[in-house]
């Protein structure tokens, strides 16, 4: 397992291998023109890490933001959040808080929308549905929105997520992700896969290191080299698949 204070070095290892950056800012390209949140003024985001897709998605889609609020848990990205928020959406009210979404508190004043990226990962399925509920029952306001993005396809043959599986911690589902969201009391308004290519050709220490992270029991660096070269002998996957969501609350 890595250690707390290594996440940003293995995470950055484990996002250059694969080119959902580019996949991902095509797609909230597209989705400007088709999503309407004009009226979204106030904006809670889980987990944003650097920032770097959730701002992106927000200054393309959310036209007249005034009032932003992060959540999140590893210092140094607290700390090179509020930069960030002041160049992106310049003069928008922004806050960063310090602590995980299962110990978070709440808010004092409901918000028109919640966005979280890449999040589910790091939450049980217990918590996961306390979380959701809490989304509907106090943090949105009437009409709030949810937008939310996660790996899907997971259990198809070829995914690169099928390496966790192989390592013992199988990949949250979309499917479980879209039912827990119902269950909740949202409906389902948008959903759009992205479509990604994973390199697995250079298998760098720290990029191996991430999967130590994620994956619940030990694994050795040894597990995971061997995994990923069983499964994708040819050294790439092009089934690398996450779906954009969004819901909304009645």
């Amino acid at each position: 397992m890595a250690k707390a204070d290594d996440y940003v070095e293995v995470y950055s290892a484990f996002d250059r291998h694969d080119n959902y950056n580019e996949e991902y800012a095509a797609t909230i390209n597209k989705l400007s023109s088709e999503l309407n949140l004009d009226s979204v003024k106030s904006c809670l985001i889980i987990g944003p890490g650097d920032g770097q897709h959730d701002l992106y998605f927000i200054k393309q889609c959310v036209p007249n933001i005034k009032k932003i609020i992060a959540v999140e848990p590893d210092q140094k990205y607290v700390e090179c959040l509020p930069a960030r928020l002041e160049k992106s959406l310049p003069g928008v009210d922004s806050q960063v808080i310090k602590t995980t979404i299962q110990i978070w508190k709440g808010l004092d004043d409901p918000v028109d929308l919640v966005v979280m990226s890449n999040v589910l990962y790091y939450v049980s399925p217990s918590e996961r549905k306390e979380l959701f509920k809490k989304f509907h029952d106090q943090l949105l306001t009437t009409g709030g929105r949810v937008v939310m993005v996660s790996a899907s396809h997971t259990t198809c043959p070829g995914n690169a997520a099928e390496v966790f599986t192989r390592l013992g911690t199988p990949i949250t589902t979309w499917e479980d992700i879209e039912l827990d969201m119902l269950e909740a009391g949202f409906t389902k308004q948008y959903a759009r896969d992205i479509q990604c290519t994973r390199d697995f050709s250079d298998l760098e220490e720290p990029y191996l290191r991430f999967y130590q992270y994620v994956v619940d029991q030990p694994v050795t660096l040894d597990d995971v080299r061997n995994v990923i070269k069983e499964l994708f002998p040819d050294g790439k996957s092009d089934q690398g698949f996450f779906t954009f969501g969004v819901f909304q609350k009645a």
